[in-house]
């Protein structure tokens, strides 16, 4: 009778995890080219995210509500992009989902301040009442629905398939298996798919945060890649 391999335990295991996780990184760099659209709007978003964060070009003063915006964004960008250098692509896109969040409670702030000081003076109580990312949709929906960046289909699929537990989940299956994986595991699906949604998001909210900021350079640069991207997909 053949003997199992052994799954090391205590520091060995998470010695097995780091061996793994560079292998998955070394998989999916290799698959990625330097020209990769995606890329290129995801690290121009950030530049942007992290620039307002850190009033790195001109300090505005104030309580510093929309650079901490920001920053909350960038660090979820940052972990979503590691994550899915690494395989883990339904926690990526679960950390999506959330900059989803925080980017339509930025675009209803530029178009009702009104409820931008309601929200900045509310208790927890009045923020779960009224400021759940559902009602900041349907506030947004109702004032200039161009700008809402996570609609209702968007946050319910990223819900129900990579956040939220169900009979029917199966970790981390972006490919064609009809199995899950634990741990990070390259997939050529998962990895397109996640950096996709992430760009998609990252770029949208970036151009509002652009033009509140006056960074007229990243704008016109995060502009020219979307311009890229529908050209691209023009027959």
């Amino acid at each position: 009778m053949k003997k199992s391999s052994q799954i090391p335990s205590g520091l060995d295991h998470l010695k097995m995890l780091t061996q793994l996780e560079a292998r998955t990184v070394e998989e999916s760099s290799k698959h990625l080219a330097e020209s990769n659209t995606e890329l290129r709007m995801i690290g121009t978003a950030m530049s942007a995210l992290y620039q307002a964060a850190t009033c790195h070009r001109k300090c505005h003063g104030g309580a510093h509500v929309f650079e901490a915006l920001c920053a909350r964004m960038y660090n979820l960008a940052v972990g979503a992009y590691l994550l899915a250098m690494r395989g883990l692509y339904d926690e990526a896109l679960s950390l999506t989902r959330s900059i989803g969040e925080v980017s339509n409670l930025v675009a209803l702030s530029v178009v009702d301040k009104a409820a931008l000081t309601e929200w900045l003076s509310s208790d927890k109580k009045s923020r779960l009442r009224k400021f759940s990312p559902s009602e900041v949709r349907k506030a947004l929906e109702r004032k200039e629905p161009s700008l809402l960046l996570a609609n209702e289909d968007w946050y319910a699929r990223f819900c129900e398939k990579y956040t939220h537990i169900t009979p029917q989940t199966k970790p981390n299956m972006h490919n064609a298996e009809l199995k899950g994986f634990a741990g990070g595991v390259y997939q050529v699906q998962g990895l397109e798919v996640t950096l996709s949604e992430l760009a998609t998001v990252l770029g949208a909210v970036s151009l509002i945060v652009c033009r509140y900021f006056k960074f007229s350079d990243l704008f016109d640069e995060i502009s020219a890649i979307v311009n890229s991207t529908q050209d691209e997909s023009t027959p």
